[in-house]
């Protein structure tokens, strides 16, 4: 499997439906309580293998999300055709990560191995459960699904790839 980390860029959620008629987007962050959203002047969305960057005329958190408006999107109809696209943003763009902190996006493509060495696999994905992200991993003892929290992950080191949990695929 190709490793599709792009060092240059972070995904950050997905568009959801049209609010209004103006071309009004809601967007879908992956970390709610996250603001790396709210300073961005442009975003990158990729829908279909297609990618289109798009300036950021204003920007609002709603009690179920953002509310955003993008340059050249001014209807209902343009702003549906966006609805399920990924939301990229530099990472330059962002606010400097934190001690122990890691974009979810990151997680694909890195092995996976046991705090005592053991290979586990490689991480395919992620999907959010209600309570916190899912780590899909893919090894020779087939799929496991690995909670994204302190209790299972040892360390996220995105630039080697590697991540380290505790999780013995039965805890």
């Amino acid at each position: 499997m190709a490793d599709p980390h792009d060092p240059e860029m972070v995904v950050l959620g997905v568009v959801g439906r049209p609010h209004g008629v103006r071309g009004e987007v809601w967007l879908r962050p992956h970390n709610a309580q996250g603001s790396a959203l709210a300073g961005l002047s442009a975003v990158l969305l990729v829908r279909g293998g297609v990618k289109t960057s798009y300036a950021v005329t204003s920007l609002r958190v709603a009690p179920d999300g953002v509310i955003v408006k993008l340059e050249g999107v001014d209807d209902r109809e343009a702003a549906a055709a966006l609805t399920l696209a990924e939301i990229h943003a530099p990472r330059t763009a962002l606010p400097p990560l934190g001690p122990g902190e890691f974009y979810v996006s990151d997680v694909i493509g890195c092995s996976v191995v046991h705090a005592d060495g053991r290979p586990i696999g490689r991480a395919t994905g992620t999907f959010w459960n209600g309570a916190h992200d899912v780590m899909i991993v893919e090894g020779e003892a087939g799929e496991q699904l690995i909670p994204l929290v302190p209790n299972f992950v040892v360390t996220v080191d995105a630039s080697s790839r590697r991540i380290v949990v505790t999780w013995d695929g039965h805890d």
